[in-house]
């Protein structure tokens, strides 16, 4: 139970994050934001923390789902669950930052899925 309640403040850190970085990157506010000085540094720099919130997202998303599926019902999660979260986390960082950060959001998180199947083995 401590896990999931950790797993699940975590996820909400990194949603915060999320929501933090798209309001800051906003025309209005982003010359005065966090977001336009890391531009100011390179544009590059935004691109990437966007990506890794949004894997961090993931990661801690679906480590709760997974965990919270084996308490709540003794049944392991399956593939159901983990393509539930690519898909929503595929869909936040669509609305929230466009095509350009889904991509790379998608390939993290598959990545990390497939060192999770390989672990398996």
């Amino acid at each position: 139970m401590r896990s999931n309640i950790i797993t699940l403040v975590f996820t909400v850190i990194f949603l915060v994050l999320v929501v933090l970085f798209w309001m800051w990157s906003a025309p209005d506010v982003v010359d005065t934001s966090p977001v336009g000085a890391l531009n100011d540094i390179n544009p590059y720099v935004t691109f990437v923390i966007e990506i890794l919130v949004l894997f961090g997202v993931f990661v801690f998303g679906t480590v709760t789902v997974v965990n919270l599926r084996l308490q709540l019902t003794d049944v392991r999660a399956g593939w159901p669950e983990i393509i539930l979260m690519i898909i929503v986390v595929a869909v936040i960082a669509y609305l929230a930052f466009g095509v350009n950060a889904m991509g790379g959001a998608v390939v993290l998180s598959l990545g990390f899925v497939a060192y999770l199947y390989l672990l398996q083995e």
